[in-house]
């Protein structure tokens, strides 16, 4: 993976991360400083449950409310994690995708709308999907 890719914010955002290329972005996103974060809610069948699993693995403040509103509130927040950039990988989303299609989709909104938010300060934060999903595109190889 070039390293150049992640240390540019302006093309940072919402990406599927094929299973295959995970361990290299890992290792240029620690290569860059870049503060990664795994969430995995493989085993959450609802949005409830994601939301609790999301804010747990991602270290999110007390006052996290478990809710769309609150998720972007958490990401968008410059407080939240600070570092020079971020990486977020979601894994198991394929699930909610099944369980709860419109929560699934709500979901992609508010990852999409905090990836522009942030992208907009200057810093570099990827969401990586382990799913494809509608109108996500696969992170580009360079």
């Amino acid at each position: 993976m070039n390293d150049k890719l992640l240390k540019d914010a302006d093309k940072s955002g919402i990406y599927h991360l094929p299973p295959a290329r995970r361990s290299s972005v890992v290792k240029a996103a620690s290569k860059l400083k870049l503060t990664v974060l795994v969430a995995d809610i493989t085993t959450c069948k609802t949005a409830t449950d994601a939301f609790q699993e999301l804010g747990n693995a991602l270290h999110f403040p007390i006052w996290f409310g478990a809710n769309f509103d609150a998720l972007y509130d958490c990401l968008t927040d410059p407080d939240w994690q600070p570092g020079k950039g971020h990486v977020v990988l979601i894994d198991g989303i394929e699930h909610l995708r099944q369980a709860e299609p419109e929560d699934f989709a709500t979901l992609i909104e508010v990852f999409q709308a905090a990836s522009e938010a942030r992208r907009a300060t200057g810093s570099p934060f990827w969401i990586l999907l382990d799913t494809p999903a509608r109108g996500v595109a696969a992170l580009p190889e360079a």
